[in-house]
């Protein structure tokens, strides 16, 4: 069972995070946009690998991909800037903040109301790594940010407009007026140095708000550029907003002449302040853990290699993550955040574990004091394979949690519990929360599910009945199989449908049921009929997006408007459907070079790449298209034509592609081809020839 686990485990990491074509900035570095403010989010997004969907408020939805954390607010895609630099971490310092994110992959997403936590992984020659969470309880925090100081500079103030060195001054008045302030219509600056100068002209920007004050901070002037200049020798002239001028002072006067002044550009900041949190690992010493009615020993985990945070789940004041050999940890919410407390689920033999009960425990002496303690029963925490004496169950992937319950999926079944708490009074003034969980676990054959390792959970609350669903995939033991596994009854009994089919993720709202898989979508309204969505292609005009493949990881119905629409993450991008049907899609998908004639991916399989329907794909990116008609012609090496299409975008919808095969029928041999692409790319120009090279590699 160990092997086939580990090769599970290794499938899912890399389909999510290994096949984007682009990489995300190794280095952060600041993004201005025209608006004048500063922006930590990238148009667009990065890769095409999305895994994780999760909405937001009215219109915010939070996307998990193989090259970092993406958004659509409604309106426009972005990606959140990402570095590779360490950032710190709340443990080392409890009052700090960040305002980007991990460089990786997102391996999970869980929101609740305005919080949202992101989990990252990569990989460390070839082992998965947890690269750590990051948390922020304020979200949308990111709209309408005050402006802030980014730079300044110390002038004096030239009250005359005689254009002294190191001066500003208004034009065409720059004279105080008692009672009114300033009505100046531009600003002159000269600087003494022809680098402040330089500066200054690169980071000012249309809408950039300015701020002067007096050493003392008795006077104040704001306003917003209207448009930036070169003016006269070494100067810099910035034209002011009409009626942006803003001044203020203790006394009704303005800035005195050769008066010294700090000359500030503030931006506003698009960002969310996140806090980070390393990847959760114990200690060497943590071998005894306080838990429920005492405590349990564990073999610690201290190391982020195979401890990756595949799950999460906020419920209450708990945040719940899924870890693999990291195992079930939660964090407290309703205090400052800290290390998370591992939760002890049952060994694989147990059907039942109780943490609750006194009777669970026996009176022992604490392996790190030597006082006496109650410990659990038979009972070490260990992720380790059973050959090494540890517990398949103990490896967490899918969290599931709501109200008092929580379920959890394992590599040795599916696990639920029942959260427990009571206020237990210690003297007069002193009072104990008690939390603690009562566990049953259901696995394969004695439970009824199809397989033992539950790699996703999803929960449906329709006509006063709660069905829990589970992506169950085999183990290894004879008779398991992969499929969806699915109680109505609170884990009493099991069903199971869509067997064979390799299940990522379930949606379900009210009726509907959508179920991800390697073959697609699949959609139920009864949990036993089920149907399969078309591949998605987006039919604007003009307009050759397309989906090409046929898994789906991840699927969200989006019931904020009137008519709820359908959001499919997959390997090729992200589509949203205008209705649960699956009709009218718009499809995101990364573009980095949106002039350029490509192809992509580069070098191509047809045996492997962007297969839909058991053929492979390769794009032909052509940027922008105003003709009707694209003719495409593929020569070998020896420029003896292999291939030729011509597309009639009046009736033609998808991507402008290639299977691989010659024209009749056959896979091409191995080796470069050349792409000659026919369009026209502008209204005054006629289709024209445009060539790219291409390497087929089976």
């Amino acid at each position: 069972m160990k092997s086939l686990s580990n090769k599970i485990l290794f499938y899912i990491l890399i389909s999510a995070f290994g096949f984007s074509q682009h990489s995300s900035p190794y280095r952060f570095s600041l993004k201005s946009t025209n608006d004048g403010e500063i922006t930590y989010f990238n148009d667009g997004f990065n890769s095409n690998v999305v895994a994780e969907i999760k909405l937001m408020s009215d219109s915010l939805t939070w996307f998990g991909t193989g090259r970092g954390l993406s958004l659509h607010d409604g309106e426009n895609a972005f990606t959140y800037q990402s570095t590779t630099d360490s950032i710190v971490d709340i443990f080392s310092n409890p009052s700090s903040t960040t305002k980007v994110l991990p460089n990786g992959g997102v391996s999970a997403i869980a929101t609740s109301n305005d919080t949202l936590l992101v989990a990252f992984a990569g990989d460390d020659n070839d082992t998965p790594i947890g690269l750590g969470l990051a948390f922020t309880s304020e979200a949308r925090s990111w709209y309408g940010t005050e402006p802030a100081e980014i730079m300044s500079f110390n002038f004096s103030w030239d009250s005359t407009g005689a254009g002294v060195q190191n001066g500003i001054y208004f034009g065409f008045d720059s004279e105080y007026e008692p009672g009114i302030g300033y009505s100046g219509s531009f600003l002159v600056i000269n600087p003494l140095a022809e680098l402040n100068q330089t500066m200054i002209l690169d980071s000012v920007q249309t809408n950039t708000v300015i701020k002067i004050t007096n050493t003392d901070l008795s006077k104040t002037l704001t306003f917003t550029v209207e448009s930036v200049t070169d003016f006269g020798e070494g100067q810099v002239q910035l034209m002011i907003a009409s009626g942006s001028i803003n001044y203020s002072s203790t006394a009704d006067k303005g800035f005195l002449n050769e008066e010294p002044v700090k000359f500030s550009i503030t931006k506003a900041t698009k960002a969310i302040q996140w806090k980070y949190l390393p990847q959760p690992v114990d200690n060497e010493l943590d071998i005894e853990v306080p838990f429920g009615e005492g405590y349990f020993w564990q073999l610690p985990v201290t190391v982020p290699q195979a401890n990756v945070t595949y799950d999460a789940s906020i419920s209450g004041k708990y945040l719940y993550v899924a870890s693999w050999a990291g195992g079930l940890r939660r964090y407290d919410l309703s205090v400052s955040l800290r290390k998370p407390q591992n939760m002890p689920m049952p060994m694989d033999w147990q059907s039942q574990l109780s943490t609750c009960q006194d009777s669970a425990y026996i009176d022992t002496v604490s392996k790190i004091t030597g006082d006496p303690i109650p410990i659990l029963k038979d009972y070490y925490l260990n992720p380790r394979d059973p050959a090494d004496g540890g517990n398949h169950n103990h490896k967490a992937f899918s969290v599931l949690a709501y109200g008092d319950k929580i379920w959890v999926g394992t590599a040795n079944g599916l696990n639920k519990g029942r959260i427990v708490e009571e206020i237990i009074q210690l003297s007069e003034t002193e009072f104990e929360i008690l939390s603690c969980v009562e566990w049953d676990h259901y696995k394969y054959p004695s439970d009824g599910i199809s397989g033992n390792f539950v790699v996703a959970l999803g929960k449906q609350d329709w006509n006063n009945q709660i069905t829990i669903w589970a992506a169950t995939v085999g183990t290894g033991e004879s008779g398991e199989a992969q499929g969806l596994s699915y109680s109505r009854d609170d884990g009493n009994s099991w069903k199971t449908a869509l067997i064979g089919e390799r299940v990522y993720n379930i949606e379900a709202k009210d009726s509907l049921v959508f179920v991800s898989t390697a073959s697609g979508l699949w959609k139920s309204l009864d949990g036993e009929n089920w149907a399969k969505l078309d591949p998605a292609i987006e039919k604007s005009m003009l307009n050759q997006r397309q989906i090409l493949t046929n898994i789906v990881y991840a699927a969200k119905i989006d019931d904020r408007d009137s008519i709820p629409k359908l959001w499919i993450g997959t390997p090729d991008g992200v589509g949203l459907a205008q209705n649960t049907q699956g009709e009218n899609w718009q499809i995101y998908q990364s573009n980095h070079d949106p002039l350029e004639v490509y192809a992509y991916p580069n070098p191509f399989s047809p045996l492997t790449h962007n297969t839909l329907d058991n053929d492979g794909y390769v794009r032909f990116h052509v940027g922008n298209i105003v003709n009707k008609q694209v003719k495409i012609d593929i020569f070998n090496f020896a420029m003896e034509k292999v291939h030729s299409k011509v597309y009639n975008l009046n009736t033609y919808y998808g991507a402008l592609k290639w299977d691989g095969r010659d024209m009749l029928g056959n896979h091409v041999a191995n080796g470069v081809y050349f792409i000659r692409i026919n369009y026209a790319s502008s209204s005054n120009q006629s289709p024209g020839d445009n060539w790219t090279k291409l390497i087929v590699v089976k």
